[in-house]
C-alpha cells in the first residue's frame, strides 16, 4: 500500500480494518497500552513500544501491567490474533510504521514544573527511524505549543524531512478515567488539532475506526493542547472549590452534602460531594497550564490558589482525624487508625496520586499506628508502597479506636456499623471521607463522627 500521506481519508480507514497499515504506538502506560488494544482490535496491526523491557515482556506474554477492568482480556484477544506485538525499540518501529501514536506520560517534578524529557526521548527515537509518508498523531498533554516545538521539530532535525510536505502531524489527547479507560476512549469525542488540513483528514481518519465517540476538529494543533489543559484544569478547580465550600459547611454546622445535593438540583451548579482534594493526573494538568501561562507573562490567579488550596484540604482531613481520635480519649500518637481505602478514587486499583496516601503518611508522622486495608491491592503491594497494610478488612478493624474511610470504594458500601462495632475498641470514632454512613446513624451506635463537610455532629 502506498504510503499514509499519499492516500485519502477513506483509504487509511479501510487499510487499517484491513491490517494493511501498521500503527506503533510508542508508549505503553495507563493510557497508551489500552489506546493500543483498541487500535488492534479496530483491526490494524499494531507495534506496542515501551522503554521497559519488562513491560515489552509482559505484553508478549499477553498479561497486562495494568489494573484496568475489560484490558487484560482484549489484550490476550488481540496478541493471540497476531495483530499486536510489542517492542522496546521505538526506532526501529518507526522504520515499520505507517502511522505513530506518540503516547508517552508527562510528568512534573518535586517542584511541580513539567518535565517533558520522555516526550523528548520518544520523538528523538521517531527522528531516527520515520519513514516518508508517515503520520505523526501525538496524543501526550503537553503545554501549547509544545507538540510542534519538541516533537516536530526533533523530528524533522534527525530525519531530514519536513512536516507539511513528506510528514504529517497531529495532536490529539487522550480523555479517560481509570477504571473506565476503555468505555472512554471508545465513547468520548476525541479532539483532534493538525498542522495543515491533510494531516487533519488522515488523523481524523485514523482515530474514526476505534473512537466511536467522533472526532471534534479544532483550527490547529495549539487550540487541541490547550483543550486538554483546560478540562482538566476546570474539574481541579471544581473540585477544590467543593472541598473548600465543604469545610465552610463544617463551621456552619451544616450538612454539606444536603446543601450540595439542593444546589445541584437545577443544571447551572456542578459542585461536587468531597473527598480528601484533588488527585490523580488531574492537578498535573493545572500544573502544566499555569507555568505555560507564566511564560507568557499570565498569571492563572484562582488555578494557583486551587493548588494551595488542594493542599490545604489534605491537612484539614488530617485534623479531622486527629480530633476524631481525641474525642476518643486517645492522643493520635497513642492510636490505632484503620485506614480504609487508599486509591485515588474509589473502584480503581490506582496510587498514584493519591491524596489519601498523603493523610496516612501525615498520621504515622504524629506517631500513630496506621493500618491500611484497600480492596483493590494485595497486603504486599500495599507494603511496597511503604504503607502498613492488612490483607482482610478484620484484621485491620482489630482494637482500632479510629475508622477512616478514606475513599468510597463499592464494598465499603456494604459495611455495617455493627460489623463495625464489633472489632474496634471502644469508644472508637469513624472518620467518613467517603460519604458511606449518615452521621445521625454513625452517632445512634455509640460512634463519635467526622466527615469532610457534614458539620451537624454531637460529639
Amino acid at each position: 500500500m502506498s504510503s499514509v500521506m499519499n492516500l485519502t481519508p477513506a483509504q487509511v480507514a479501510e487499510g487499517l480494518r484491513a491490517g494493511e497499515l501498521t500503527v506503533a504506538v510508542i508508549g505503553c502506560g495507563v493510557m497508551g497500552l489500552p489506546n493500543a488494544c483498541l487500535i488492534a482490535n479496530a483491526g490494524a496491526r499494531v507495534i506496542a513500544v515501551d522503554s521497559s523491557p519488562a513491560v515489552a515482556d509482559s505484553i508478549r506474554r499477553a498479561r497486562t501491567h495494568l489494573p484496568e477492568p475489560g484490558l487484560d482480556a482484549l489484550l490476550r484477544k488481540e496478541v493471540r490474533a497476531k495483530r499486536l506485538i510489542a517492542s522496546t525499540d521505538a526506532t526501529e518501529a518507526s522504520r515499520q510504521a505507517d502511522i505513530l501514536n506518540i503516547a508517552v506520560s508527562t510528568v512534573v517534578d518535586e517542584n511541580r514544573r513539567p518535565d517533558y524529557s520522555w516526550l523528548r526521548k520518544a520523538a528523538e527515537q521517531v527522528g531516527k527511524g520515520i519513514r516518508p509518508g508517515t503520520l505523526v498523531v501525538s496524543s501526550s498533554t503537553v503545554a501549547p505549543g509544545l507538540t510542534e516545538e519538541i516533537v516536530g521539530k526533533s523530528v524533522e532535525k534527525l530525519s531530514g524531512m519536513r512536516f507539511r510536505r513528506e510528514l504529517g502531524l497531529a495532536f490529539s489527547p487522550f480523555r479517560a478515567s481509570a477504571g473506565s479507560i476503555l468505555r472512554d476512549m471508545v465513547t468520548y469525542p476525541r479532539v483532534l488539532g493538525a498542522i495543515d488540513e491533510r494531516s487533519l483528514g488522515l488523523s481524523a481518519a485514523f482515530l474514526e475506526t476505534f473512537a466511536k465517540g467522533g472526532v471534534f476538529r479544532v483550527r490547529d494543533i495549539k487550540t487541541a493542547e490547550l483543550s486538554k489543559l483546560l478540562e482538566n484544569t476546570y474539574r481541579f478547580v471544581n473540585v477544590v472549590l467543593s472541598g473548600e465550600l465543604a469545610v465552610l459547611a463544617e463551621r456552619l454546622g451544616i450538612d454539606y452534602d444536603e446543601a450540595q445535593r439542593a444546589a445541584t438540583s437545577q443544571p447551572f451548579c456542578h459542585l461536587l460531594l468531597p473527598g480528601i482534594g484533588a488527585g490523580g493526573h488531574i492537578p498535573k494538568d493545572q500544573y502544566l497550564l499555569t507555568s505555560a501561562a507564566e511564560e507568557y507573562s499570565t498569571k492563572l490567579r484562582l488555578a494557583q490558589q486551587a493548588s494551595v488550596a488542594n493542599d490545604r484540604l489534605v491537612a484539614h482531613s488530617v485534623r479531622l482525624i486527629v480530633e476524631a481520635s481525641s474525642a476518643t480519649n486517645r492522643a493520635v500518637r497513642r492510636s490505632r487508625i484503620a485506614f480504609l481505602g487508599v486509591s485515588f478514587k474509589p473502584n480503581v486499583k490506582e496510587l498514584r496520586g493519591s491524596r489519601c496516601v498523603d493523610v496516612v503518611k501525615a498520621l504515622r508522622r504524629r506517631g500513630a499506628d496506621v493500618i491500611v486495608y484497600d480492596p483493590y491491592f494485595e497486603a504486599e503491594e500495599l507494603r511496597a508502597a511503604g504503607l502498613e497494610a492488612a490483607g482482610k478488612l478484620e484484621r485491620a478493624l482489630e482494637g482500632a479506636n479510629c475508622v477512616v474511610i478514606g475513599v468510597g470504594h463499592q464494598e465499603f458500601r456494604s459495611l455495617t456499623l455493627a460489623f463495625i462495632c464489633g472489632h474496634c475498641r471502644r469508644p472508637a470514632a469513624i472518620v467518613d471521607f467517603g460519604h458511606i454512613f449518615s452521621p445521625a446513624d454513625v452517632e445512634r451506635e455509640g460512634f463519635v463522627y467526622r466527615a469532610l463537610g457534614r458539620g451537624v455532629w454531637t460529639r
